[in-house]
């Protein structure tokens, strides 16, 4: 399929859906749409037109459909683009998910060397924080958020104290530790963010 055919279909397919938005909402999608794909600009453009929202794509150049992305940089963005939210949200839940098969792997390791009770603890920790992460993605619930926060500190203190107890201490090793733990949390903070804050028209793409 040539390029202009795909790029005619994808236009025909946001049309279809943009058809059953409001004329305010498609007001908001032609004021921001530098935070959208082409074929979506170009099917709410002709939705525009036809309810004599605009007169012509040339009404786009006003100041009032100018608006840019913010390129503020911040700890914690806030994304209008409900495309980039899941894009977004959906990474950071497989690095969560990606996660739980670290004390996984460390039990059947453990499990080699013959000792049990850290097998069972390493797997039954990866496997609870795998059923919490599945169900925070499925239910959205923040509170979920607090047991996965106590797991994060207890599997911390354990780490940490065994890096400490090496003499000497490996620098590299606490190196690592701590980068893996603030990215833990990091990523946990700002999944709780997120979905607090998701954008009002989730059909931005």
């Amino acid at each position: 399929m040539k390029n202009s055919d795909q790029e005619n279909t994808g236009t025909i397919n946001f049309y279809e859906r943009y058809s059953s938005h409001t004329d305010s909402q498609i007001l908001e999608i032609l004021k921001h749409q530098k935070d959208y794909q082409e074929n979506a600009r170009n099917a709410a453009v002709k939705i525009a037109i036809e309810r004599q929202l605009i007169y012509s794509e040339q009404d786009l150049l006003s100041p009032e459909y100018q608006h840019s992305k913010n390129t503020t940089l911040t700890l914690f963005p806030q994304l209008t683009n409900s495309y980039h939210h899941q894009r977004l949200v959906g990474s950071i839940f497989r690095f969560l998910y990606v996660l739980s098969f670290l004390p996984i792997v460390y039990g059947f390791l453990k499990y080699a060397e013959g000792f049990i009770d850290q097998t069972i603890l390493g797997v039954c920790t990866g496997l609870t924080w795998l059923l919490l992460v599945i169900l925070l993605k499925k239910t959205e619930n923040s509170f979920i958020l607090l047991p996965l926060f106590g797991i994060l500190i207890f599997v911390g203190a354990l780490v940490g104290f065994k890096i400490a107890s090496n003499h000497p201490i490996r620098i590299l090793d606490f190196v690592i530790f701590i980068i893996g733990m603030l990215l833990s949390a990091y990523f946990l903070i700002l999944v709780k963010k997120l979905l607090q804050n998701k954008p009002e028209n989730l059909d931005k793409d």
